[in-house]
């Protein structure tokens, strides 16, 4: 079974790090769902650099159940998964709806 889980899981962490790589390599923040780009360029390229952040930490918590389903060693693999990406996504809403940026 850990084969299994090891390769859906795998194909969840691929597709996170793929688009995290393809916001990140051309600051390609228009790949961002609800992104309409009214940002001056330097924001824009904070704005991508945040969002693959996001999209890094759930490929790693997703990789926490991968490491759970051959170990069986991570106390509450599943909770554990979505508190890091709820934390990263509650943290990028507040960076990005709710603080003032740092020059205006």
């Amino acid at each position: 079974m850990a084969i299994v889980e090891t390769v859906l899981i795998g194909h969840v962490s691929g597709v996170c790090l793929l688009l995290a790589w393809a916001i990140r390599r051309g600051d390609a923040a228009d790949l961002i769902a609800g992104y309409d780009g009214d940002l001056p360029p330097e924001r824009e390229a904070a704005l991508a650099r945040d969002a693959a952040r996001v999209l890094v930490v759930a490929a790693a918590a997703t990789g926490l159940l991968v490491v759970d389903a051959w170990t069986g060693a991570v106390p509450r693999p599943g909770a554990l998964a979505a508190v890091a990406v709820g934390a990263a996504v509650a943290w990028f809403l507040y960076t990005w709806n709710v603080r003032e940026p740092a020059d205006g």
